[in-house]
C-alpha cells in the first residue's frame, strides 16, 4: 500500500476514534476494540485534534488539608 493511501486510511481511523471518544467511549475501550495500544489511540486522537477529557485521579487528593 502506498504511503498516501496508508496516511488517508489512518486519518479516517483517527476521525472515527474521535467521534466515538466524543460520544463517551474511553481511550482504553477504544484501544481494546481496535486492537491498538492505549498510546496509539491517544496519538491518533491527538492527530485528529480531539479535545481530551480530564483524567480521573484515583487516590488521595493533593490538597487534602489537615484532618482533626
Amino acid at each position: 500500500m502506498r504511503a498516501a493511501a496508508r496516511a488517508a486510511k489512518r486519518h479516517k481511523l483517527a476521525l472515527s476514534l474521535r467521534a466515538r471518544y466524543e460520544a463517551g467511549a474511553t481511550v482504553p475501550d477504544l484501544a481494546q476494540e481496535c486492537n491498538y495500544s492505549v498510546a496509539t489511540v491517544y496519538r491518533l486522537l491527538h492527530q485528529a485534534g480531539t479535545p481530551m477529557r480530564p483524567q480521573h485521579r484515583h487516590g488521595p487528593t493533593l490538597h487534602e488539608g489537615k484532618r482533626p
